[in-house]
C-alpha cells in the first residue's frame, strides 16, 4: 500500500509538472492542441550585393559640352562662374563610370598610365550611377577608383566609401596624393589606407570652397591649386603616412 500511494504521489507530481510545462508554452510562445510551438523568428537578414554608387557634380550641371556652339555663352562671360562646392550642380546627361584597380608600381612616378579596368556603368539623367561589383566588398583593397570623363575633363575619386562622390574635390584628392608619391622621403600609395584618404578627403572639402571655374577642366585645376598648398591638408596627408614631406 505505501508503494501504491508513491506512485499515484509520483503520477500526479508528473502530471501537474506537464501541465505547468504547457501552460508556460501557451503563454510564452502558443502551445496548441496540435503539438506545434509558435516562435517568433528574426527575419532573414537580406544579402547586401557589393557596389559603389554615386553623384557627379559638375559647373552648372554640364560635364562636357557635346556640342561646340553650347560654349559660346560660357566664353562671352554670360554664365557667372561656379564655386566648387556651391556653384557646382549634378551632371546632367548620361555619362559613363569607370571603377579602376590602380596599381601602386604604376603610380609611383605621380601618374596612373595603365589602371585595369574593373567594372563600368552609365549614370542616370540626374547624374546617379552605381557600380555592382563583388570587389568593392573590400574598400581597404589597394586601391580603388572611380573616374568619369576624358583628357582635360578626367575627374576621379579614391574609392573611400561605397558612397563615393565625383568631382573637383575628389579630383585635387587623387592629384595631391599622386604629387605626395613623387615627394621624400618615398611612399607608397598602399600607404594611404581608406581612412586616412577620407581624413584628406575632408580638409580638402574646406580648402577648395572657393574654388571657380567655368568648365569642368577650369575648375578641378582651380580645386587642386588650393588643396596643394592648404596647410591642413598637407597635415593629413602627414598624419596618413606617418612620414612627414621633407622640406623643400
Amino acid at each position: 500500500m505505501i508503494r501504491s500511494v508513491r506512485q499515484q504521489r509520483t503520477t500526479r507530481g508528473v502530471g501537474a509538472f506537464l501541465m505547468a510545462a504547457c501552460v508556460t508554452l501557451l503563454a510564452a510562445a502558443g502551445c496548441g492542441s496540435d503539438g506545434t510551438v509558435e516562435v517568433d523568428l528574426p527575419p532573414t537578414p537580406r544579402s547586401i550585393v557589393p557596389a559603389v554608387s554615386g553623384r557627379i557634380f559638375a559647373p552648372r550641371g554640364q560635364f562636357v559640352a557635346a556640342d561646340r556652339w553650347r560654349w559660346w555663352p560660357e566664353q562671352l562671360r554670360l554664365v557667372s562662374p561656379a564655386n566648387a562646392l556651391q556653384g557646382v550642380s549634378l551632371a546632367g546627361g548620361i555619362l559613363n563610370v569607370v571603377l579602376w584597380h590602380v596599381d601602386f608600381l604604376d603610380a609611383k612616378d605621380g601618374r596612373i598610365d595603365n589602371p585595369l579596368l574593373i567594372n563600368q556603368a552609365r549614370t542616370n539623367d540626374d547624374g546617379l550611377y552605381e557600380i555592382v561589383d563583388s570587389v568593392t566588398a573590400d574598400l581597404d583593397y589597394c586601391r580603388l577608383m572611380v573616374a568619369v570623363g576624358r583628357n582635360e575633363t578626367l575627374t576621379r575619386a579614391f574609392v573611400v566609401s561605397h558612397s563615393t562622390d565625383l568631382d573637383a574635390v575628389s579630383e585635387a584628392v587623387v592629384r595631391v596624393i599622386l604629387d605626395r608619391l613623387t615627394k621624400a622621403p618615398p611612399v607608397q600609395l598602399c600607404d594611404f589606407t581608406t581612412a586616412g584618404l577620407a581624413n584628406i578627403l575632408d580638409k580638402a572639402s574646406n580648402a577648395a570652397f572657393s574654388a571657380r571655374g567655368d568648365s569642368v577642366a577650369e575648375i578641378n585645376a582651380a580645386a587642386f591649386e588650393r588643396v596643394r598648398v592648404n596647410r591642413n591638408v598637407k597635415q593629413a596627408i602627414d598624419d596618413a603616412t606617418g612620414v612627414p614631406v621633407a622640406p623643400e
